[in-house]
């Protein structure tokens, strides 16, 4: 075409005429944000060539990247097509029925409270301790187990038993104790009442229940109820502007077991007082860490299946305060044969804390020839010892550390501990100069390489001066016959 020709043209077109484009080629589209990266210039979307380009003619670095996101796109093609076979056999799944909640619902002054009541006989036994005992127990014996004078006027016909289920551990506001199981003596049968509440907003009538049944009672009785259940239904009373039930008194057998138990358990959860020391081992029972989700899964569906097993732990663990109860009182009162050498000396142990002197001497010296462990053996000489030393008998301390020495074995530590200990007790009370440097000399584990050699050079000192005079005074004796 000559150039007249195409000055006409655009004359034709119009002031401001664009020449029409091409659309736009189908295989160059993308949706927006398809691709986190931008193409390099010159390199059209996806790694393909620009138009006159063969692939070949590319750069490494592009040949690379278009590879690259052949094999992604390959990857996801099988993803969604391995989802599509899933879905497809993916076997049906019934619905579920909904089972009923155990027990039954109460009509209250204050609303609908749901509960599992239950009885167990005055034979009824726990492992191997008969739970009635603890209509039996002696109060003064309870306030020495527990450390707590006030315990020693309770009844224990109106003790009431006390243990929760909650949906976590943390406490605060959020959590809720969806399960309250109580526990009393009626004649010497137990009865249990558990309340269940049905959803969070339920919880008034439940409290309400709950303040009847503490009201009259002499102690609640719990396991670790005064750092985590009785604070947190103190706090639920207050949300739910329900007065806060007083009780008399709360003992908590957790501390109790902790000072007898610990030593020869190490840990002295519920479950482990049962199977140790109780002698009863539960079947099936439910992990604690899943009763949480079992309550929110019952409030989701209804299914009154799902706390079935919680409501049987509860049970369990309440029964369980009873026979603990028991057995702790006969425990520091009596010394059996079938009692452990660490529990005796924890035993022995609450005592002297407890002001219990003769008794915690009894004790230690019955852990102390029960045949234990070589530390037990003189950690309870030791105990035995330092009462002695309390009410002034110094032969039988010293009788009772030579033993204890003779029971530590290779424990460098506790072997100074003892050496120190008849080093004193030579230097300061029996005056036997010549012994007090024996042992003074064996001290260092215990009081430094400094404070030994202080010492030892005191008794020294002593035993020169000592020496001395037993010589001026012999020298000052008439001599025989005269």
């Amino acid at each position: 075409m000559s150039l007249k020709a195409k000055l006409a043209r655009l004359k034709s077109a119009g002031p401001g005429s664009r020449a029409p484009q091409a659309p736009p080629r189908p295989e160059l589209m993308a949706p927006s944000g398809a691709l986190e990266e931008q193409a390099p210039e010159g390199l059209a979307p996806e790694g393909l060539a620009p138009e006159g380009l063969a692939p070949e003619d590319l750069a490494p670095e592009d040949r690379e990247r278009k590879a690259r996101i052949a094999k992604l796109r390959g990857m996801l093609g099988q993803m969604i097509a391995d989802e599509k076979r899933r879905l497809r056999d993916r076997p049906v799944v019934e619905p579920r029925e909904s089972v009923p909640l155990p027990g039954e619902t109460l009509q209250t002054p204050h609303g609908e409270v749901h509960r599992v009541a239950s009885w167990l006989e005055p034979d009824h036994q726990h492992g191997r301790v008969p739970i009635a005992g603890a209509l039996r127990i002696a109060p003064q014996t309870v306030a020495k187990l527990a450390l707590d004078e006030g315990l020693g006027g309770i009844d224990p016909k109106r003790l009431v038993f006390l243990d929760t289920e909650t949906t976590g551990l943390a406490g605060g506001t959020g959590t809720l104790p969806f399960l309250i199981g109580v526990a009393w003596f009626e004649d010497e049968s137990l009865r249990i009442e558990q309340l269940l509440l049905r959803a969070p907003g339920e919880e008034t009538p439940m409290l309400r229940r709950l303040a009847e049944h503490l009201e009259g009672a002499s102690a609640i009785v719990s396991y670790n109820g005064k750092s985590y259940d009785w604070p947190l239904l103190r706090t639920r009373f207050v949300l739910n502007r329900v007065p806060v039930a007083q009780p008399a008194a709360h003992l908590d057998l957790l501390h109790c077991a902790r000072r007898v138990f610990k030593r020869r358990l190490g840990q002295v959860r519920l479950v482990h007082m049962e199977e140790h020391v109780l002698g009863m081992r539960r079947e099936g029972d439910i992990d604690g860490a899943e009763i949480p989700e079992r309550f929110w899964s019952f409030v989701r569906d209804a299914d009154g299946s799902r706390l079935a097993p919680v409501i049987e732990h509860n049970a369990n663990d309440i029964v369980a305060l009873c026979a603990i109860l028991v057995n702790l009182v006969e425990r520091y009162e009596e010394v059996r044969p079938e009692h452990d050498p660490e529990d005796r000396l924890g035993v022995a142990q609450v005592a002297v804390r407890a002001a219990d002197p003769d008794r915690a001497m009894r004790w230690a010296e019955s852990a102390a020839e029960a045949g234990g462990p070589d530390d037990v053996t003189a950690d309870a000489l030791w105990l035995a010892a330092e009462l002695c030393r309390k009410r002034g008998d110094d032969e039988g301390r010293r009788a009772l550390l030579h033993r204890a020495l003779a029971s530590a074995g290779s424990d460098a530590r506790r072997t100074a501990r003892y050496h120190l200990a008849l080093a004193k007790l030579y230097e300061h009370r029996l005056r036997d100069f010549e012994r007090a440097l024996v042992h003074a000399r064996a001290t260092e584990a215990e009081e430094g390489e400094e404070a030994r050699g202080r010492r030892v050079a005191r008794v020294l000192r002593k035993l020169e001066k000592a020496r001395r005079q037993l010589q001026m005074a012999a020298d000052a004796a008439p001599p025989p016959g005269e």
